[in-house]
Formats: C-alpha cells, structure tokens, sequence
C-alpha cells in the first residue's frame, strides 16, 4: 500500500475507485464503504484509493472541539491490512476550505486519480463550504462518465453506527460495548513516565503512559485491559482519574500490569479497554484503598489470565 502525503505528491493513477471521508475511527460503517472500494478494484482490475485526513476538519476551524478515536498511524495500518492500494492522507488545510466541489472532482478525482467509480456515504460534503454533496456527484458523474455508489447509514438495531455515538460510548465508559460498533476494542498509546510511584510502596506497582491530549479519555473509573508491552500481551487494572485517597490533583492513566516487573520507563506501551470494573472513589486510608486494590487484580486475573495465556503479537 502506498500513503501520499500532499496532493502534489500524487502522480497520475491509471484507473481507481475512490472513498472519500475523514473516516474517524475508521469505524464498522466506514469498513463498509472501503470493503465496497477494494472489492470494485479487484473484480475490476483498478486501483482502490482511500481520500482522508490527517486532522479532524472541525478542528480546523475549531481547534481542539473534537477528540481522536484513533491516532493516525493506526488509522493507516488498519487501512493497509484491509487491502487498500492508496491511502491519501492529506492534511485539512486553507487549500481544502477553498477549492469549490466542481474544480475537487476535476482537478483531483479526474485529473489525478482517472477515478472510475466514487463511493461515498448518503450524508457526505467536501470541498468550499460544504458546496460539494451527493447532488454535485450525481450531476458529475453523468457529465464525465464515472459511477457512483451512494451507501446508506449502517445500523446495529436501531443505533446509527457513528463516530459520535462511539465517542459517547467511550465518555460514558461504556468500553464494552465499543467492539460491536467500532470493530475492535477502544485502544491508547503513550511513553511510560515517572510519577509518585505510591503504587509500589503499597504492593500494586503501575505503570503511569503519558496523556495525548488529541484522544478521547474514558470516563474515570478502573477499567480491566489488555497491555501490549515488548511485543508480548498482558492483563491489567488500570485507572483514570485522580487518585483521591492520596490527595491526587492532576489526571493520570497507570495501569497494574499482572504478572509483569520489568522496567519500562520511557517505553510506549498500549492500554486496550476490555470492561470498566467500577468507579474511582476515595477510600478511608491506605490499608482500605490496598484491600480494594486486590479485589480489582484478582478480579481481573480470573476472568482474563486464568482462561488465557500470554501471546506473542502477530
């Protein structure tokens, strides 16, 4: 697979078939539309094209308003193992915010990518002020002879399948419930940092990642998780939040990796979310906290060490 970085970067495509989003989260209704791009250039012996961005185009105009569900290093690895030949990944700049829909199809779909076939969501817009819709396409694909797919939203019962809704889901610590709508669980990355080290002194070692500001962070509570360190798979109890019981001011997210004493400061480690196991609470002394602090790991370990073993990471 091939990621482009810039639109000067992308040299002429003999035939493709294109998807256009900015595809956050890359969730089970987005694997629609790309599992549909990549199955139309393989029966048709063209190239499957994935059009996105690096950076969220609300937070272009609003900075910060909206936070990742994936980072963007995930988002093309994920891409890459669902056969997608090109990936542009283009930042969501002044450049994007002035093109009007007519001269985006022209210039870039054409022009650049000899697009063949376009599918898009019912709901898409691009280009100058949203100006480009499923309209506009419908109008230009009759005028310059390309299909166009138009995919309706795509539902688990009666929930629309959404980046929103999934973002909820995660703010609510809702993480088990993600799987069925993402396609996998809620995943963060980040360098184990120095902290306090109080949980070593009580028996309950942890390892403190640093926070990216630009993910979304579960609500606080103690969460059980999956750790991927050096290439190896462990369980945890992880907690986000203050740590009341010792006065904790600022927001950390340090996991108890079971089973597990290896020094890993400033290496970065992954938390994926399994269940959240309950809230975050002040207890009344440390012996208190310690007695629920074992309850939380031998909850974990017999319901995820005891039916599994450690696997290496394929």
């Amino acid at each position: 697979m091939d990621t482009i970085t810039s639109i000067e970067k992308i040299d002429t495509i003999k035939e493709s078939v294109v998807t256009i989003g900015n595809f956050d989260g890359l969730h089970r209704g987005h694997q629609v539309l790309i599992k549909k791009a990549t199955e139309y250039a393989k029966a048709n012996n063209i190239s499957s094209v994935v059009f996105t961005f690096k950076n969220h185009p609300v937070n272009y105009f609003r900075p910060g308003s909206i936070q990742n569900i994936i980072t963007n290093e995930e988002k093309i690895k994920i891409l890459k193992s669902m056969g997608v030949d090109y990936v542009i990944n283009i930042p969501f700049d002044e450049y994007m915010t002035k093109i009007s829909g007519y001269d985006f199809v022209k210039d870039i779909l054409l022009d650049k990518l000899n697009v063949k076939n376009v599918i898009v969501g019912h709901d898409f817009t691009f280009a100058r002020n949203k100006e480009g819709n499923v309209k506009l396409l419908q109008e230009l694909s009759k005028q310059y002879g390309f299909s166009l797919e138009i995919v309706n939203s795509i539902k688990l019962g009666d929930v629309r399948i959404s980046s929103t809704y999934i973002r909820k889901l995660i703010l609510d610590g809702s993480v088990e419930d993600i799987y069925k709508y993402l396609g996998r669980n809620y995943k963060l990355s980040g360098e184990v940092i120095h902290s306090k080290k109080l949980g070593r002194t009580i028996g309950f070692p942890t390892a403190n990642i640093s926070i990216n500001k630009n993910m979304i962070i579960p609500k606080v509570g103690i969460y059980a998780t999956k750790v991927y360190v050096n290439g190896k798979i462990y369980y945890g109890a992880t907690n986000i939040g203050y740590n009341p019981t010792v006065n904790g001011d600022n927001l950390s997210i340090e996991t108890n990796i079971l089973n597990f004493d290896e020094d890993i400061y400033g290496k970065v480690i992954t938390i994926e979310f399994l269940e959240r196991i309950r809230d975050e609470k002040k207890f009344n002394g440390i012996e208190e906290l310690k007695s629920q602090l074992q309850k939380d790991t031998n909850y974990v370990c017999k319901k995820y060490i005891c039916k599994r073993e450690k696997v290496m990471i394929q």
